[in-house]
């Protein structure tokens, strides 16, 4: 099968379903550890501060997985050196008038961390712009777990939704839209980061998949910049399947599509791809490329 006939099965344009693979590769943003690590070392400067958390968190447990925990015992540290301690505050309006309003000093910094950061990198100026031209005619909208706002500049005249709230309790038109379900760098609290900010979403994970759910049986999904292993992309799956009768999980396979990203890949193959939720199954096809403007070109 070639990718032309993978497009060709689909009923309507897509959705693309973007994750942190997509700014590492085009703004070289950090990943989630990275960007621990990062705020690991503004409040102890020692090579091995992240390192130290994370153990911390792996002794004490955790109910959301390891990194939430992590990132809520540096943030807890974080904003007490931060508000004691000017050397470590960013001197900057949106920063400073974000923690007054009621942000924690963790998320507003982060926040302005990856804008400033968010600079497309030169040498892949051709496939960001084959990206852009597809977005007129070719996407129907964009659901993403990332915090940039990488969609929103490329994407000029999409409409983001920020949050879980807006999604669930918006009245969505389904085109032109970004769905920003982990917050976003423009709205610092919003940022669904900590163990808390877990609990919240998963709590009320059943009304996003809900809402997903009536996108996904009219759009067909590509999932681009996820690791087949992502917990957040899984759970929020396992939350959809759990919503849908077996006859329409089956619909799903051909209209689902995984770009797993392998950067030795020549050209580019096509094969199968299941997902397996204790009894339930979801197959998909699975995408693998080293040169995402394949997929650009397929789509155009």
């Amino acid at each position: 099968m070639t990718i032309q006939e993978v497009v060709a099965r689909f009923n309507t344009i897509p959705i693309l379903f973007a994750g942190s693979g997509i700014t590492r590769r085009y703004y070289d943003l950090p990943d989630w550890k990275g960007l621990l690590t990062e705020f690991a070392s503004r409040v102890n400067p020692d090579r091995f501060a992240y390192r130290s958390y994370q153990s911390k968190a792996l002794q004490m447990g955790f109910t959301q997985g390891p990194m939430p925990k992590v990132a809520t015992l540096i943030q807890q540290d974080f904003d007490a050196k931060w508000y004691s301690d000017p050397q470590l505050r960013t001197n900057e309006t949106f920063v400073l008038d974000a923690v007054e309003n009621g942000c924690s000093p963790f998320k507003a910094e982060i926040a302005w961390y990856l804008r400033e950061k968010s600079v497309p990198k030169p040498e892949y100026k051709a496939e960001i712009q084959k990206l852009k031209n597809i977005s007129k005619k070719n996407l129907a909208g964009v659901i993403t777990t990332n915090y940039d706002t990488f969609f929103e500049k490329l994407f000029d005249d999409y409409t983001p939704y920020i949050g879980q709230d807006q999604l669930v309790f918006s009245s969505i038109q389904g085109i032109a839209e970004i769905y920003k379900i982990h917050g976003s760098v423009t709205v610092p609290d919003s940022l669904v980061i900590n163990e808390q900010d877990y609990e919240t979403f998963n709590e009320k994970g059943k009304y996003l998949a809900a809402k997903l759910m009536t996108i996904f049986m009219e759009y067909p999904i590509i999932y681009i910049g996820y690791s087949l292993n992502d917990s957040d992309i899984q759970n929020i799956l396992k939350d959809i399947l759990l919503c849908l009768p077996n006859d329409k999980i089956e619909k799903l396979q051909e209209r689902f599509v995984f770009v797993d990203y392998k950067p030795e890949t020549v050209g580019y193959s096509i094969t199968p791809y299941t997902l397996t939720f204790g009894k339930q199954m979801l197959s998909m096809t699975r995408l693998t490329l080293s040169d995402f403007g394949i997929l650009y070109d397929a789509l155009a």
